[in-house]
């Protein structure tokens, strides 16, 4: 059998390592709960590519032939013809199946994961108005950013440092030892940047890099047939130990990389002296599915995404596993008719025509994006207008920023209704702020009233409080404390607006979560000493009280803005799209909540908000559930419209749709207490 790299002596176990990278991953991505820590299989192979890249060019360096003309037309002819054809495919289906907001995002991947540089979108990307990974075909990509980038890199320090002789050992260590520390130090502290960015993810092409250059150097590690034996005994250990220890909830990768790495880097030192990869990973069944593992993990992610798109969260396992197997289908034919003949082939020419295809495809991408989506795809009136209620950053976009009307240096996402004069009413909060923003400042300004928004996403709006998840504090009094304190200090400022996902903040979980879930936030007052034995409530109520305090104190008018129902789906759900014959977004039969349960979900957190609330009877407070709900449901749509953009954030339509049912209320909402009581008008629970 033929291996794809002439330049080393073909070791059918690599390939069946490959074969148990790519399965995890692939299992893992198609059946979570069955192999939690299948995503490990990335770090696999990382392992296995820093390993056989790195031999190639030391060999290359040995024998004074290294060009980086050649090690990097190599790259090309064997990274661009799968991946094209991929991308390529994924631009095609989702012409027919994705809804504008999501085809621009579609086309802005494409041409980071034809740039190398999906991973650092991904990363930027990740946040609270971050679109869920399903709905991201070539999110996989992120991983063949983390190596081209590092191949940038690597030969060029290669080489400078080949000329240190031995001491070439020192330069590999310390840079492997400098990438360690950045992971394990920073995994805790910025999770989402550990786990997609190469600083802390360059240790692991690195082992691969050391244990090349030790058989370079000096020949096979093991040559003993027991120690062999015991090592690849170990290695294989390690790797089961993180298929099932590790899950989505690990801080990782930080020290429990080090499993799936050190299970790859004993395996590969073993070779042939191990029965295991003698047996077991040189199987023919091993080998097969390891020469399909790029093209395979190329196309399996994908055709996950889109059929668990089409189908929404009532996809099938049959579904799933109909796209396992396609997958597999699709890349054995990507391996023989397109892989295979380049690889071997590939001239100059070829190496050109494939950059330059390259470039016309992102070009093509690049045009998607720009057009927000190509939004003319959708003929049929609802589906074009729901979609358009959908694409929540349009309306950040189109808000007029209140800047000038702020201190300098203020944080926070500002918006105003009228930037041609001060605010006269203010509302702070996250996310759930910002979708009543845009109904509520529309109403309110044929009230006469300018509303501004100082909002940040994913922060509860509460005066001295923040978050801390995985050892990474959000801190979210840069936003609301200082907007709390710009408001307090403004006569201007009259009423204020508090808006959040009290559902959350309060209960510790979203309502697709378990019964017995457990958040993996910790809402923490930095400021307050012995905050750290409260229990979460009772941390919540402290800082809503200093909240409510300080604002009423200064003599401001407070709105509370009860959440509005959550659904137990993502609202994209409720969109009917037939763009063909052939394929359809079928929409969900019932687009509710029953009543019932979303009272259930209200009795975990309105208790303790009506307990704290009791306390302050000159804040008013604004209930949308019996605008939203009747005895029956809670509902997704109303009056044909799309009300939800997801399971809990309003729509640009949902956010008029009620605004406009508010402004009966609104003239009690802003009146103050003694207006109130000079009406007969004692409640102010609206």
């Amino acid at each position: 059998m033929s291996h794809p790299n002439p330049h080393l002596a073909y070791r059918s176990d690599i390939d069946g390592l490959r074969a148990v990278a790519v399965l995890s991953v692939v299992l893992y991505h198609a059946f979570p709960a069955l192999l939690p820590g299948g995503f490990v299989g990335v770090d696999i192979f990382f392992v296995i590519s820093g390993y056989l890249i790195s031999s190639i060019v030391f060999k290359a360096l040995a024998g004074g032939e290294f060009s980086f003309a050649d090690f990097y037309v190599r790259r090309v002819r064997r990274i661009f013809p799968a991946l094209l054809l991929v991308i390529v495919v994924s631009l095609a289906i989702g012409w027919s199946v994705l809804l504008p907001d999501e085809y621009a995002q579609l086309g802005k991947h494409a041409m980071a994961g034809l740039g190398f540089v999906a991973n650092l979108v991904y990363w930027q990307e990740a946040g609270y108005f971050d679109t869920a990974a399903e709905l991201k075909p070539l999110l996989h990509l992120w991983s063949l950013g983390v190596e081209e980038q590092f191949y940038i890199v690597w030969p060029v320090v290669a080489v400078l440092a080949w000329r240190l002789g031995r001491r070439f050992w020192r330069v590999l260590a310390g840079l492997f030892a400098l990438s360690f520390v950045v992971n394990v130090v920073f995994t805790p502290l910025a999770p989402v940047a550990s786990y997609f960015l190469l600083p802390a993810r360059a240790w692991e092409l690195l082992a691969g890099a050391a244990l090349a250059y030790r058989v370079h150097r000096s020949g096979p590690v093991f040559a003993n047939g027991r120690l062999a034996n015991l090592m690849a005994l170990l290695g294989l250990g390690l790797i089961l130990a993180a298929l099932l220890l590790v899950d989505k909830h690990r801080a990782f990768p930080g020290w429990w990389a080090l499993l799936p790495v050190g299970g790859a880097v004993l395996l590969i030192a073993v070779g042939d002296a191990a029965a295991i990869n003698r047996s077991v990973l040189s199987s023919r069944l091993a080998v097969w599915v390891g020469l399909i593992s790029f093209p395979l993990y190329l196309w399996h992610w994908p055709l996950l995404a889109f059929v668990r798109i089409v189908s929404g969260e009532a996809v099938s396992h049959g579904a799933l596993l109909a796209a396992v197997v396609l997958a597999v289908a699709c890349a054995w034919v990507s391996y023989r008719l397109v892989e295979t003949p380049v690889r071997r082939g590939g001239s100059w020419r070829t190496v050109a025509a494939l950059v330059t295809l390259s470039l016309l495809v992102m070009g093509s991408a690049g045009n998607i994006l720009v057009r927000d989506g190509l939004g003319f795809r959708l003929k049929d009136a609802q589906a074009k207008r729901e979609a358009q209620a959908l694409d929540w950053h349009a309306g950040l976009k189109a808000g007029p920023d209140c800047a000038p009307h702020l201190p300098a240096g203020l944080p926070g996402q500002c918006l105003i209704a009228d930037p041609a004069r001060p605010p006269t009413a203010m509302i702070i909060g996250d996310s759930h702020a910002n979708h009543y923003y845009w109904g509520l400042s529309e109403s309110l300004r044929q009230q006469g009233v300018n509303l501004a928004q100082l909002a940040d996403g994913g922060c509860v709006p509460l005066y001295g409080m923040s978050i801390l998840k995985e050892g990474r504090l959000n801190d979210c009094r840069k936003v609301v404390n200082a907007a709390i304190d710009h408001v307090v200090v403004n006569p201007a400022i009259e009423t204020v607006f508090l808006g959040g996902r009290w559902m959350a903040y309060a209960s510790g979980r979203e309502l697709r979560d378990p019964a017995d879930y457990v958040s993996d936030e910790t809402l923490v007052l930095p400021d307050r000493s012995g905050s750290a034995e409260m229990s979460r409530a009772q941390v919540f109520e402290v800082a809503l009280e200093d909240t409510l305090r300080r604002l009423t104190a200064a003599g401001k008018r407070v709105v509370f803005l009860h959440a509005v129902p959550e659904l137990p789906f993502n609202a994209r759900e409720c969109v009917a799209w037939n763009p063909n014959r052939f394929v359809s977004r079928t929409p969900r039969p019932d687009c509710r909540v029953s009543r019932a349960q979303s009272d259930a979900r209200g009795a975990e957190f309105r208790p303790l908000l009506a307990r704290i609330l009791a306390r302050y009877p000159q804040v008013a407070v604004f209930d949308p559930v019996p605008l939203m709900c009747d005895d029956v449901a809670c509902y997704g749509r109303r009056d044909g419209m799309l009300l939800y953009r997801d399971d809990d954030h309003l729509s640009l339509d949902g956010s008029y749709w009620l605004g406009r049912r508010m402004a009966a209320q609104l003239p009690d909402l802003l009146a103050s207490e003694a207006q109130l009581a000079g009406s007969g008008a004692g409640a102010r629970g609206l």
